[in-house]
C-alpha cells in the first residue's frame, strides 16, 4: 500500500485490517428444518403420480391430435407435437423416478423409526434428570433458556457416545420433540 492510499484510508476512516466487530457481525448459517424421511416419501410419491398422470394424458393427448381424433390447431404440427410430446416425455420420466425415489425415503424412514425405538428406549432405561443436570453444570440461578440448552446439549452428547454416526439434524428433531419432555416434563425452574 502506497503513502497516499494509507494517507486516503485514514482520512476516511478504511482500514485494510477488519475490525473485532465487523469480524463477529456475519449473519449466522441458518440449516433448513429437518424433514423426516416419511414425510419425505409421501411428498415423492404424491409428486410422482401428479407429474406421471399429468405426462401420460399428455402423451395421449398428443397421439390423439397427431391421429386427427382431435383437431389440429397449431401451426406446423411436426415441429409444436414434436415439442409438446417431448415435455410430456419428461414429465412421465419425472414422475416415475419421483415414485422411485419416494420407495427409497420408505427404507429410510423405517431405519430411522428402528433408530427412533432404540435410542427412546436407551433414555427411558438409562438417563435421569439428575444425571444430565449433573453433567450439564446446570446451576439454580440458569434461565430457563440456559436450562434448555444445557440441558439438550449433554443429551446431544450422551446419545452420540452411544448411537455413533447418527444425523445431527434428526436427533436435534428428536430431542425437541420427545425425549426432552420425556425426561424434563413439567419442568418450571
Amino acid at each position: 500500500m502506497s503513502d497516499d492510499d494509507k494517507d486516503l484510508s485514514t482520512s476516511y476512516g478504511f482500514s485494510e485490517e477488519p475490525e473485532i466487530e465487523e469480524a463477529f457481525s456475519e449473519e449466522p448459517q441458518h440449516r433448513a428444518p429437518y424433514i423426516k424421511n416419511n414425510d419425505k416419501a409421501t411428498d415423492y410419491r404424491s409428486t410422482g403420480f401428479l407429474l406421471t398422470g399429468f405426462g401420460g394424458l399428455g402423451i395421449i393427448f398428443v397421439v390423439l391430435t397427431v391421429l386427427g381424433v382431435i383437431p389440429e390447431f397449431l401451426g406446423n404440427p411436426y415441429l409444436t407435437y414434436g415439442v409438446i410430446f417431448a415435455v410430456f416425455v419428461l414429465f412421465l420420466v419425472m414422475g416415475i423416478i419421483s415414485i422411485r425415489s419416494a420407495g427409497v425415503f420408505e427404507k429410510r424412514a423405517k431405519s430411522d423409526h428402528s433408530l427412533e425405538k432404540r435410542i427412546l428406549g436407551f433414555v427411558e432405561e438409562e438417563l435421569n434428570r439428575e444425571s444430565i443436570d449433573e453433567k450439564a453444570g446446570v446451576s439454580e440461578d440458569d434461565e430457563p433458556e440456559i436450562l434448555y440448552f444445557k440441558r439438550t446439549d449433554t443429551l446431544k452428547k450422551m446419545i452420540c457416545n452411544k448411537f455413533v454416526g447418527i444425523d445431527p439434524d434428526f436427533l436435534d428433531t428428536l430431542i425437541d420433540d420427545k425425549i426432552y419432555d420425556m425426561i424434563f416434563d413439567g419442568d418450571n425452574e
